[in-house]
């Protein structure tokens, strides 16, 4: 199979921000289990305790995406401190893989 260079670049690109999302959703779903599902975290102010795994999964992959993407509804929110931090930080991540973006363009 013949893929160009660039095309390449562009698939691995994906492919790794494809695997780092799913862990920063994987780390912000073990925040609320680390804490032992208190009142004030994520899954609990958002009644999903008793969901289903895959749909807490998507639920942080779309926090994750919206996040990095810089969208950010403001519908799944940091209110703890542990997950304050966990969202900077993946801000800081976003703001460097926009700029690597556009830098490789």
């Amino acid at each position: 199979m013949h893929v160009n260079q660039g095309k390449g670049k562009l698939i691995a690109v994906l492919i790794s921000v494809l695997f780092i999302v799913h862990f920063v959703a994987c780390l912000w779903y073990a925040l609320a289990e680390l804490n032992d599902f208190e009142s004030d975290t994520w899954v609990v102010r958002l009644d999903l305790l008793y969901d289903s795994t895959g749909h807490k999964y998507s639920t942080s992959m779309y926090w994750a995406f919206q996040t990095l993407t810089t969208v950010g509804y403001g519908d799944v929110r940091a209110v703890r401190n542990d997950e304050r931090i966990v969202a900077i930080i993946w801000m800081v991540f976003g703001v460097g893989f926009y700029a690597y973006i556009i830098g490789y363009i």
